[in-house]
């Protein structure tokens, strides 16, 4: 009787059969899941370079349009009309790129933007600058570039935006280019008033 099989030879046998089966099938979904690790990485990696370029070009922007608003740095170099224009130049970076960033980012900015600009406040116009036209730290009043008639009409004096505003809404920013761009530490990323 030896040529028959008992059971535990017919499960050693089938055990040995198996297991190259299902070494293969669990090698094959490891490989796969590692594969699409590696895709993912190497798209966050992707969106994180390009998150970094479109933060290089619109950051310069961004903190000439504070140091316009607060007064503060090379505010006397820009005119009212290169403040709207910067902000055209801004807005179209930030909304063609929307997606790249996080919700939170966007609403950041949108605040800051709104804490500069009245936006909406004229038809057929561009929108008003909120910054006030005069502080202790200086007059536009008093530099050259006033002296054209139009000037007034860039401003926004029935709803004028408020220094610790602007400066909160720009911190805020700051913060969410952080979080988006995954900077650690405390480490200032653009010039604020002291």
């Amino acid at each position: 009787m030896a040529d028959q099989w008992n059971s535990v030879e017919f499960a050693t046998l089938a055990v040995a059969a198996v297991t190259p089966v299902t070494v293969a099938i669990v090698g094959f979904f490891v490989a796969r899941a590692g594969q699409r690790r590696g895709h993912l990485q190497w798209a966050n990696q992707t969106v994180l370079t390009r998150r970094l370029e479109i933060f290089n070009q619109v950051a310069p922007a961004l903190n000439q349009l504070l140091c316009f608003a607060l007064f503060v740095g090379g505010w006397k170099d820009t005119t009212p009309r290169d403040a709207i224009a910067l902000k055209r130049q801004v807005d179209e970076v930030m909304y063609i790129n929307r997606v790249l960033f996080s919700a939170e980012l966007f609403e950041a900015y949108r605040a800051f933007m709104a804490a500069l600009f009245a936006m909406w406040a004229t038809t057929n116009a561009d929108a008003q600058l909120r910054t006030p036209i005069a502080s202790r730290w200086g007059d536009r009043r008093s530099l050259d570039w006033w002296a054209e008639d139009t000037m007034p009409a860039l401003f926004s004096v029935a709803n004028p935006g408020r220094f610790e505003d602007i400066q909160a809404t720009y911190d805020q920013l700051a913060e969410r280019f952080r979080g988006d761009l995954y900077v650690t530490g405390d480490a200032p990323i653009l010039v604020s008033r002291p």
